[in-house]
């Protein structure tokens, strides 16, 4: 029988697209993935519910090609293979200019410049 995930426990909405997406630790290490809330037989990533709440995911390979049902694992694709959201435009190469400083003079120091009456 396979596992079939909370349907709202852990789900969050996609910023581009609205879609509801599942957040998981994996398949590398300090990686942040999003899944699709729902599981789907043609995924490529087996995701199991950890007991503190969170989801841990890993890639399907030759060795292992099938989620394990002793982990209650179920079948999950990546979000970004599947967002129709809108790219968000990449960043400025230049940053902003900042204006100079001027600074009044030091006590007993003779004004100069805009400080000078």
């Amino acid at each position: 029988m396979p596992t079939i995930p909370h349907p709202t426990l852990g789900v969050t909405k996609c910023a581009r697209c609205g879609a509801p997406v599942r957040w998981a630790s994996g398949p590398d290490r300090g990686q942040r993935t999003p899944l699709n809330a729902q599981p789907s037989p043609a995924g490529n990533l087996a995701a199991r519910a950890t007991g503190l709440g969170g989801t841990v995911v890993r890639r399907l390979d030759a060795e292992e090609p099938e989620p394990v049902d002793a982990l209650l694992e179920w079948k999950a694709i990546a979000h970004w293979n599947s967002c129709t959201g809108q790219q968000s435009p990449p960043p400025s190469s230049r940053p902003a200019r900042r204006r100079p400083t001027v600074q009044p003079p030091l006590f007993g120091q003779q004004p100069q410049g805009r400080w000078a009456r």
